[in-house]
């Protein structure tokens, strides 16, 4: 059984499919740092089934040919390939598909995550005799080990949850279940046909390591995701802001107890990694109570030793989060030293937009609150040494000329405030992708013209916003920079496009004169 992360799609050359779209690849070189989580944890559950074995393969750090040679070296055991597909890399998906489609037709062609999550439907009406199946969510372990399980021994098909696929003309979904965060971590199979480990360490070193010494004085050599929870608080009513497109499944929170969560740390801390990236989209609101009974009940491999000997964490919070102080507190004791934090906005209006806030009866109060709090957490990461990167985004439903000045001048204020805090800041356009409110804005313009109207920002008329909506509807591959382009022209037609790059750069100057880095250079 195959995992692989296929390549950016914009990484590959010259890509013959339908089109030639997808990402920058530039925009995800971060990952090239570090194992891919999903796929490990995918392929080591997988590994420890009977008779079932697994081979990681990581796209960012190797190229799709070489990726073709090993699969075609082993095709004559090879059950399935499972292709892990976002928007970045969904193109390069198809293209690898194919290609195995022609190495060996039996060999089966599993996809999942987030942009097959959310274009299943789209995807398998146009490619289901070149992908047998799909999953969907993240709850998808036993459905997947079932379905390899089964088709290993030729069974009838039979029912996989979380699994799509065509039948008869129409997309067939079985219905997903609860379960727990994987607890099977093989850090082995990460070199078990390609050598990865070698990659991601020199590309840690040469892009983060001298970086974390001198924000820390740690000297760190190794980096890896680390899953101790799933989810944010904003999945809990189904509210994510508008720019999301994490497919979280049936699930809105998942987690480990803090005993387990410990035990994953130590695992990853066992295998030669140091810093250690927890991949909970928001940890001190989603997950306050583990944060905190992981601080209480520190395992004594942990406490022998000495601070400095730890290993760094890293995690993502909300800026309202962060106002826990104790919370903080004990994130600050169990080792967590960076918080990426999403700004995102700077006006009360414009967080509105994005739908940032918690739900509340009163949102235009709760989100001059989520602007204040802002503000208050560079505070409280002061406080208790920890840095911040910071991210904001450029762009929402409405937004006119007032509003982004107003932004712009938050921004700056926010990176002046926090100079001593904030390491690193990312500054992007707003990209509607598939699964977002925003894209669905695109593709149902009805929604975005009650969201016009509920916050008086007028937005492109209806012929032009319905013209561009025929043209998302039913896709499964398209250009993100023109995508970009047609946001911008029927949700914010008083600006444009280099207008907001203008407006990006001034606070990347900023950031240059506060001696604020900019990017994934951390």
């Amino acid at each position: 059984m195959f995992f692989i992360n296929p390549p950016n799609s914009n990484d590959i050359g010259t890509v013959q499919t339908d089109s030639q779209f997808v990402s920058k690849g530039v925009q995800h070189t971060d990952w090239a740092n570090f194992p891919h989580l999903g796929i490990l944890s995918l392929a080591s559950y997988i590994d420890s089934l009977p008779d079932l074995e697994s081979i990681y393969i990581d796209g960012v750090v190797h190229a799709l040919d070489a990726i073709v040679e090993v699969i075609r070296n082993h095709a004559p055991r090879t059950l399935a390939v499972c292709l892990s597909a976002i928007t970045a890399n969904y193109e390069a998906a198809i293209m690898l598909a194919r290609k195995i489609r022609a190495l060996d037709p039996e060999i089966l062609i599993v996809m999942g995550n987030d942009h097959f999550s959310a274009l299943s439907q789209e995807i398998l009406s146009r490619h289901h005799a070149l992908i047998d199946c799909g999953f969907i969510g993240n709850e998808i372990y036993a459905g997947l080990g079932q379905y390899l399980q089964e088709r290993q021994r030729r069974a009838p098909d039979g029912i996989y949850p979380g699994c799509v696929r065509w039948l008869d003309g129409a997309l067939v979904a079985d219905p997903q279940i609860r379960e727990g965060v994987n607890r099977v971590i093989d850090y082995r199979l990460i070199d078990r046909a390609l050598p990865h480990t070698v990659l991601y360490s020199a590309n840690f070193t040469r892009r983060l390591g001298r970086r974390i010494q001198q924000l820390t004085g740690r000297h760190v050599r190794r980096g890896v995701p680390v899953e101790i929870g799933r989810g944010c608080i904003k999945f809990s009513g189904d509210d994510a802001c508008s720019f999301c497109s994490i497919q979280y499944g049936g699930m809105w929170k998942n987690e480990l107890p803090a005993e387990q969560a410990w035990q994953a740390i130590h695992a990853a801390w066992s295998a030669g990694y140091d810093y250690l990236y927890v991949t909970a989209d928001e940890l001190p609101l989603t997950f306050a109570r583990l944060m905190l009974d992981m601080a209480e009940v520190p395992p004594p491999w942990w406490q022998a030793l000495e601070p400095a000997e730890r290993p760094i964490l890293v995690g993502y919070a909300r800026a309202d989060g962060m106002e826990k102080e104790q919370v903080l507190k004990a994130m600050r004791h169990i080792g967590f030293r960076i918080l990426f934090v999403g700004v995102d906005a700077g006006a009360a209006l414009s967080l509105q937009a994005l739908n940032k806030p918690l739900k509340n009866k009163q949102p235009a109060l709760a989100a001059q609150r989520m602007y204040e709090s802002n503000l208050r957490a560079l505070q409280n990461a002061r406080d208790h040494c920890i840095s911040i990167k910071a991210g904001f985004v450029l762009g929402h439903l409405g937004m006119n000329e007032a509003l982004l000045e107003e932004n712009v001048q938050t921004y700056v204020e926010f990176l002046c405030r926090g100079q001593d805090v904030i390491v690193s800041a990312d500054i992007e356009l707003l990209s509607p992708e598939p699964g977002s409110k925003d894209f669905h804005y695109l593709t149902h313009p009805e929604s975005a013209a009650t969201l016009s109207d509920h916050l008086g920002l007028p937005i492109a008329p209806a012929e032009l916003r319905a013209q561009v909506a025929e043209q998302y509807r039913n896709i499964d591959i398209f250009d993100r920079e023109q995508a970009i382009d047609d946001y911008i022209r029927v949700f914010m037609p008083a600006l444009s496009k280099n207008r907001l790059a203008q407006a990006r750069e001034r606070v990347r100057t900023e950031c240059t004169r506060l001696g604020i880095v900019i990017g994934d250079d951390i």
